[in-house]
């Protein structure tokens, strides 16, 4: 799975990219595994070329956040439309819609809201449930592209609702996560999670350096997958056992943090 995070104050560096943490962090909790999050600027042919590199890697999906309002800049679904090839459509039940949630008639819905019912044809398009700008789904190959709105409530919001679904169906499986606390180095911890990793292949370790401290000690981030958050969660307390037994083999102290 990749994920497109698309406008330019991201890359800028004025406002931090949560949606991508999100959705990275929802779609490893679904069970899906991401190999790739790109932040773009809003110039399409910019865009157009994340999105023709990512689809030459073939991910299952590519989510994209942002470029979806009706200014000059919003350009994500005219370069899907060109990637793609598919022609830009103004879909009617999302105007309808809006035009009901405004009180008004569809003809006297303002330009803006027009703009932002703009869809691909042959996609599927759902309302966004606490915004305007709708959810835009297509498949392409074998790959589905999924464009969500870059406003964090409405892109989650449109994410738990709509893509979560989808996510679910195709991994059939779930993971949990858990940090603690080792009393040793880096140098000391990498080989003994590079070794439970090697004889516990659905179970990621990250001893995370850059928060090392010489009092509390390093934290060691660990994700396990399975079928089920139940599977998950006699897993992890296999994994947490089997790197006790290791770290204390070498001198050091494992803890679990309090919650």
């Amino acid at each position: 799975m990749e994920i497109i995070a698309v406008g330019s104050e991201l890359c800028y560096g004025r406002i931090y990219d949560t949606n991508s943490f999100w959705i990275a962090d929802k779609l490893t909790r679904l069970g899906a595994t991401v190999q790739r999050i790109t932040c773009v600027h809003d110039r399409m042919e910019d865009i157009c070329m994340v999105f023709e590199e990512a689809l030459k890697r073939k991910p299952d999906f590519i989510i994209s956040t942002g470029g979806l309002g009706p200014t000059f800049d919003d350009l994500t679904i005219k370069s899907l439309s060109k990637v793609t090839k598919r022609e830009m459509v103004t879909n009617k039940k999302i105007l309808k819609l809006m035009a009901e949630r405004r009180g008004v008639k569809v003809e006297n819905l303002p330009s803006n809201l027009v703009k932002m019912a703009r869809t691909l044809k042959g996609a599927t398009c759902h309302p966004n449930p606490i915004g305007w700008a709708p959810v835009t789904i297509i498949s392409y190959e074998k790959t589905v592209i999924v464009a969500l709105p870059g406003p964090p409530r409405e892109m989650q919001s449109c994410f738990n609702e709509y893509i979560a679904p989808l996510i679910s169906l195709r991994t059939r499986h779930r993971s949990v996560a858990k940090r603690i606390i080792v009393k040793m180095f880096e140098s000391m911890v990498s080989p003994l999670t590079n070794q439970i990793m090697r004889e516990m292949p659905t179970v990621y370790m990250k001893p995370l350096v850059g928060e090392f401290d010489r009092e509390k000690g390093l934290p060691v981030e660990i994700v396990v997958f399975a079928a089920n958050e139940d599977e998950c969660i006699a897993k992890m307390k296999v994994a947490i056992e089997r790197l006790r037994s290791l770290v204390k083999e070498k001198g050091g102290i494992l803890q679990i943090p309090e919650k």
